[in-house]
């Protein structure tokens, strides 16, 4: 997704103010991260920054146990999959006045799901990617909180909505609104924070922010 620089002026003075605020706040801790460097079950999940959000990509086959099947990616290798707001998310030409009311007004959301045959480094390689390295339980908690921001329908299926952005992609119905406190980038960083990861959602406003927190591991 592009950003104008009127919406970027107003994220950077927002950024500036929330980490003034918040800056005190402890990161969280957990029992299951770092992964054991020598169990044999870890896996890796990958972070990609497309600029005005991110993405998170899995490997299919190991979260296939714990997410809801997509039948329309039966042969994926990995599931790339981002959260964000309805209208927004799913509009190529973006305008101004929709940057605006996703971010003050609250929205439905929507689950964007692309199907990924090749490595995520190698498949997203104009964009920043991080490989995050996950203990097996802190993996199953990080899918199952994705799973969990599918909304479903009186038969306990997802919703399918249209065709993706890129690829073989697709849109889903998603739990929770849309809006400034709680983004596509917040989404993100409450994924990984429930891996175990020590990322705090406090004040994630940018997939910059994302992508800082995570350089350090």
């Amino acid at each position: 997704m592009e950003c104008n620089c009127y919406l970027q002026g107003i994220l950077t003075s927002l950024i500036i103010f929330s980490i003034a605020l918040l800056g005190g706040c402890a990161k969280p801790v957990s029992e299951f991260y770092p992964p054991d460097p020598d169990r044999t079950d870890n896996k890796t999940v990958y972070i990609v920054n497309h600029g005005l959000h991110t993405g998170i990509v899995l490997p299919k086959k190991d979260a296939d146990p714990y997410i809801h099947s997509f039948d329309d990616f039966k042969s994926a290798r990995y599931l790339e999959i981002g959260w964000g707001d309805e209208t927004y998310y799913q509009t190529r030409e973006k305008t101004l006045w929709m940057s605006i009311r996703a971010l003050f007004w609250p929205t439905d959301s929507v689950l964007h799901v692309a199907a990924l045959q090749t490595d995520p480094v190698a498949y997203f390689s104009n964009n920043e990617v991080v490989q995050l390295k996950l203990s097996k339980t802190g993996f199953i908690r990080l899918v199952e909180f994705i799973d969990n921001s599918f909304a479903l329908d009186e038969k306990k299926q997802i919703i399918k909505l249209g065709s993706g952005l890129y690829g073989t992609s697709r849109f889903y119905r998603a739990e929770g609104m849309f809006h400034l406190f709680n983004n596509c980038n917040t989404w993100s960083a409450g994924a990984i924070r429930s891996s175990g990861f020590p990322i705090s959602t406090f004040y994630v406003f940018t997939a910059g922010n994302i992508m800082y927190q995570l350089s350090p591991h």
